[in-house]
């Protein structure tokens, strides 16, 4: 089945590989979208609430996105010791900008989405995920290939986040964005301190060689490089990030942070102490990131 969907009167579901489907309880499907590069529907479900979907596959969930939010982006952002000029490379629901916009330091926001009406779906429904935030002074959006855009881009940013589509899509829009080739030129993009956190897909165990292969490309182009992971539910699973930079960065975060004092805005899953969890992977996780292929072409 692929990434194909069945929907009927009381259920949709989605395929998340050929061989393992997730039912979801429909409510509606209260919008349906073909765009030029991949449809989009934004799902009503009974257990996650609203949804978006991209080619049949869950993206964001009512219930749970700030999980996958806030674990993308305040790593980063606190690791580094002043994060003031920011890309973001995707970020289409606008979540990313919620989160990244309570750090105070932060003064620009260059996003850059290749599917303008993914965007503009998510501006109109999906408000709890971006809070208008689309329209802060600090930010700046663009329409088209990230790729193309930072290659004639001339400032450097302190951190760079590819809130992107999952690497096992090789058809996908993003799928250039997980190359070794991509992470050279972002290197070149990033500031001297700078760090940039890439979504990196499922870390279940049926799915590791797709988020080995992103960390062993990141690996062939930075001297540091950390994997962690998070459980999101509606992504039936653990969903694996990293983190890199041509620095080293310190990983843990001192118990005695004060996160409240420097942002603005609450926080629902993120702290000092599942900061430092985050980075705590089992033996199996570190076998397969050694084990890992690097992607040089799709």
């Amino acid at each position: 089945m692929g990434n194909t969907c069945i929907s009927g009167k009381n259920w949709y579901i989605e395929f998340l590989t050929p061989y393992e489907a997730h039912m979801h309880g429909l409510g509606r499907i209260a919008k349906n979208v073909q765009t030029k590069y991949q449809n989009a529907k934004i799902i009503d479900t009974l257990d996650y609430g609203r949804c978006l979907f991209l080619d049949g596959k869950i993206q964001s969930a009512q219930i749970d996105e700030f999980i996958y939010h806030e674990a993308l982006v305040h790593p980063a952002l606190f690791l580094h010791p002043k994060p003031e000029r920011i890309f973001v490379g995707g970020g289409g629901e606008g979540a990313i900008l919620r989160e990244i916009l309570k750090h105070p330091t932060v003064k620009k926001v260059i996003m850059v989405d290749i599917d303008k009406k993914v965007v503009d779906l998510c501006r109109k429904y999906l408000f709890q995920w971006h809070n208008g935030k689309f329209d802060d002074p600090r930010v700046k959006l663009y329409y088209q290939d990230a790729q193309e855009f930072l290659k004639k881009e001339k400032d450097t940013f302190d951190c760079i986040f590819l809130d992107i589509c999952d690497p096992e899509e090789a058809k996908g829009p993003s799928a250039l964005l997980f190359t070794k080739k991509f992470f050279t030129l972002v290197k070149k993009k990033l500031s001297q301190n700078g760090i940039v956190a890439v979504q990196s897909g499922s870390t279940n165990l049926n799915m590791l060689k797709y988020f080995s292969g992103v960390f062993r490309s990141l690996k062939a182009v930075f001297p540091f490089v950390l994997p962690y992971q998070a459980y999101v539910p509606s992504f039936v699973g653990p969903w694996g990030f990293n983190l890199a930079s041509a620095v080293n960065m310190p990983r843990l975060l001192d118990q005695g942070c004060t996160i409240k004092k420097r942002l603005r805005g609450k926080l629902r899953f993120y702290s000092p102490e599942v900061h430092n969890s985050l980075f705590v992977l089992p033996d199996y996780l570190k076998k397969s990131l050694k084990k890992g292929k690097v992607i040089d072409n799709v």
